[in-house]
C-alpha cells in the first residue's frame, strides 16, 4: 500500500518540527537544560498515544467491515433461498432453460452465489442439439445453517427477518431437507 504524498501543510510542519529540533538541541547544549530532550519525548509520547489510538480505531472498523460482508453474503443468500424455495413450492423442481434469457440469469446468479459456496449443485442434462436443461440441487440444511449464523451477528430487526426466511424456507422445502432434518432452531 503505497502512503499518499505529502501536502504543502505536512512538509511545512515537517520543515518547523526540524527546525525546532534544531533550535531546542542548540539550546540543550549551550545551557545545558534539557529542554528540547524533554519536549520532543513529551511530543513523541502524544503521537505514540495517537497511533495506538488509530490502530484500534482500524481494527474496530476492519472487524466491522468484515461483519457486514458477512451480513451482505448471507443476505444474498437468504434472498436467493426465499425464491428458489418458492420456486421449489411452485415447481417441485429447480429446472432451467437458459434458451429463456430471464432463466438463463436466475441460473447464472444461483450458480455464482450458491454453487461457487458450496451451498448447491448444478447438473446439466441435453435434451437437444447444444440445448441443455440444468437441475439446481441447493442443500438446504446448509443454506439454512449460513442464514441461521448471520441471524446470530444480525441486528435484531434483521435478524427477525432472516428468521422468517428460515421459516419459509423450511415449510417450503421440508420435503427436500434429510429425514427428521429441519432447518438450524433460533
Amino acid at each position: 500500500m503505497n502512503a499518499p504524498p505529502l501536502t504543502f501543510w505536512d512538509r511545512l510542519q515537517l520543515l518547523l518540527l526540524r527546525l525546532l529540533s534544531l533550535f531546542l538541541g542548540l539550546v540543550d547544549r549551550l545551557f545545558h537544560v534539557r529542554w528540547g530532550q524533554r519536549l520532543l519525548e513529551r511530543l513523541a509520547n502524544r503521537w505514540q498515544a495517537q497511533l495506538v489510538r488509530l490502530n484500534e480505531t482500524i481494527a474496530r472498523l476492519e472487524k466491522e467491515r468484515t461483519q457486514l460482508e458477512s451480513l451482505a453474503e448471507a443476505l444474498a443468500i437468504h434472498t436467493a433461498a426465499i425464491y428458489l424455495a418458492g420456486r421449489n413450492l411452485a415447481c417441485g423442481e429447480l429446472r432451467f432453460d437458459p434458451a429463456e434469457p430471464r432463466e438463463e440469469e436466475i441460473l447464472n446468479a444461483s450458480i455464482d452465489l450458491l454453487v461457487k459456496n458450496r451451498l448447491a449443485a448444478v447438473e446439466a442434462r441435453e435434451v437437444g442439439p447444444q440445448h441443455y436443461i440444468y437441475t439446481l440441487e441447493p442443500d438446504w440444511a446448509a443454506i439454512c445453517g449460513r442464514i441461521a449464523d448471520a441471524a446470530a451477528i444480525a441486528e435484531p430487526e434483521m435478524a427477525d427477518w432472516f428468521r422468517e426466511g428460515l421459516k419459509f424456507i423450511e415449510s417450503a422445502v421440508s420435503d427436500r431437507l434429510p429425514e427428521g432434518e429441519n432447518a438450524p432452531a433460533l
